[in-house]
């Protein structure tokens, strides 16, 4: 299992373009359909692999530092 953290940084037609934590010039693009219901621009996301590369869950991670009664995390199972 191989989880990565991304930024949410932006929609460009059907995708979804995703920024690495850690190496913020490593962009991924994903289906905006996989995130549109429950991400949006600027979150945390928190994306769980599987063996060969395909996304097997994907969790917003929130910070706490919203004023928002927002739950700690959402998940969306793919």
């Amino acid at each position: 299992m191989v989880i990565n953290k991304y930024t949410l940084d932006r929609f460009e037609g059907l995708y979804a373009v995703l920024k690495e934590k850690e190496n913020k010039s490593n962009e991924l693009m994903v289906l905006k359909e996989r995130l549109i219901a429950f991400a949006k621009i600027g979150d945390t996301v928190a994306i769980d692999f599987d063996e060969i590369g395909n996304l097997r869950k994907v969790e917003v991670v929130y910070d706490g530092t919203d004023d928002e009664d927002e739950p700690e995390k959402e998940l969306e199972e793919i």
